[in-house]
């Protein structure tokens, strides 16, 4: 162990930790109870007033030891939660709108600890929590809800770090981005601030572009708006997925799929082919298995198709293929910190 420090205020009582493998501390109002946190999930669930730990003085600890923690109060029902985190075990948060009582629901992810989810966090409380989070070094990706978005309707900004994912999957409507020991999220690309109906408005588009012909195949060309707004759809997420992988620089593309997925090929310990002759066309399947556990008897695998064996081939040396060192770091964001897609 390192980094020692006592967490107690008593020397009679004294119980050591690592301070910088500290990633949250959530503390209990009303009663004398705290749990403290590290990247594996909870390192000490304590008795404050039996073991004499006063958490003023705990945070003072953590940050001489240079492990700052950042207040981020969890507030629920008119109940406010006290609640600190370690800005460098932050790997993603999603933020909505700042309300008419002045404040944002935000979820947080956080390592060991998971989601951070609270419905009145100031502004002045997320951007104290942004400016901790990229001062540690992190590159920070930005994303406008017209973007990306998660969990929100009214959403504002869903901010990642890249080198925190593990893996991206798009599932055909969203894009599941899963975090080191934070969880998974779900994000959606589509833009979700407009109000329209976006196949009439293409059919629209495309009769006039037609010429507004009154012998028009309405059938037809509401088969094509569809095709249209499918494929869009489609290259947002491709864009949102390869954004992030990109950043990240260590992932493992699964080339040829009809979907954007993006692994590290050591958490798998199996492989198997499928091919799915009832479908036409014919679809090629690779599916990726993970390892059993006692606490996970039946991890998620991941399922990828091919619309040739070909292509499946090609994909599966990519992942058993050790990877070429990587080159310099991907060049930040663009546009202030927001994303260009």
């Amino acid at each position: 162990m390192k980094n020692l420090i006592n967490i107690s205020t008593s020397d009679d009582k004294a119980r050591f930790i690592d301070a910088l493998s500290v990633t949250g501390i959530h503390v209990y109002p009303g009663k004398d109870e705290m749990t403290i946190f590290n990247a594996q999930g909870v390192l000490q669930y304590i008795n404050t007033k039996s073991l004499e730990v006063d958490a003023d003085a705990l945070l003072q600890k953590l940050a001489a030891a240079g492990n700052p923690l950042v207040s981020l109060p969890l507030r629920h029902e008119d109940k406010e939660y006290p609640h600190f985190v370690s800005p460098a075990a932050v790997t993603f948060a999603t933020v909505t709108e700042v309300t008419k009582d002045g404040t944002q629901g935000i979820i947080v992810g956080v390592k060991g600890v998971g989601w951070e989810e609270s419905y009145g966090t100031k502004p002045e409380e997320l951007a104290a929590l942004l400016d901790a989070v990229r001062g540690t070094g992190k590159t920070l990706l930005e994303f406008k809800p017209e973007q990306a978005h998660a969990r929100w309707y009214n959403a504002a900004a869903l901010y990642i770090d890249p080198a925190a994912v593990r893996e991206i999957r798009d599932d055909g409507m969203q894009v599941n981005v899963h975090f080191e020991g934070s969880g998974s999220l779900d994000v959606q690309t589509e833009d979700h601030t407009y109000s329209g109906n976006r196949e009439n408005d293409l059919l629209n588009k495309l009769w006039r572009d037609g010429g507004q012909k009154p012998d028009a195949d309405i059938n037809a060309l509401a088969q094509e708006a569809r095709r249209l707004i499918k494929a869009e759809d489609e290259a947002k997420r491709v864009d949102f997925a390869t954004a992030i992988a990109t950043a990240n620089g260590t992932l493992t593309q699964l080339t040829g799929t009809t979907r954007a997925i993006y692994v590290h090929p050591e958490e798998f310990t199996a492989i198997t082919f499928h091919t799915q002759d009832r479908d036409k066309p014919v679809r090629y399947g690779m599916s990726l298995e993970r390892q059993k556990t006692q606490a996970n008897p039946y991890p998620e695998s991941v399922r990828a198709y091919f619309n040739t064996a070909a292509e499946r081939e090609a994909s599966f040396k990519a992942l058993v293929t050790p990877a070429a060192p990587r080159g310099k770091k991907p060049p930040a964001p663009k546009n202030g910190g927001s994303f260009d897609l």
